[in-house]
């Protein structure tokens, strides 16, 4: 179950992903949509990707972080940010 924070990361997450990435703008079911393994977000997009989860959510990532499963899906990354966060 989502927190309330993860909630509202996850909103802020999917408004961005819409916005930026048109292939997914449409998506009623984004949250669970694979991010990569869709095909929608390809490599450029995940470092643009995580530049804006570094200034919006002021996390920074490294190396480590680039992993697969971070990037699976918006519930995944909003995981992923609430953790850095802590």
């Amino acid at each position: 179950m989502l927190s309330p924070q993860n909630a509202d990361t996850s909103q802020i997450i999917a408004a961005y992903i819409r916005e930026r990435f048109p292939t997914l703008a449409f998506d009623a079911q984004i949250e669970r949509t694979p991010l990569i393994g869709s095909g929608a977000i390809d490599s450029l997009g995940i470092l643009e990707l995580m530049t804006f989860l570094n200034e919006r959510f002021g996390i920074e990532a490294v190396d480590e972080d680039f992993e697969p499963e971070n990037f699976e899906t918006i519930g995944h990354l909003a995981g992923f940010v609430e953790r850095k966060r802590s």
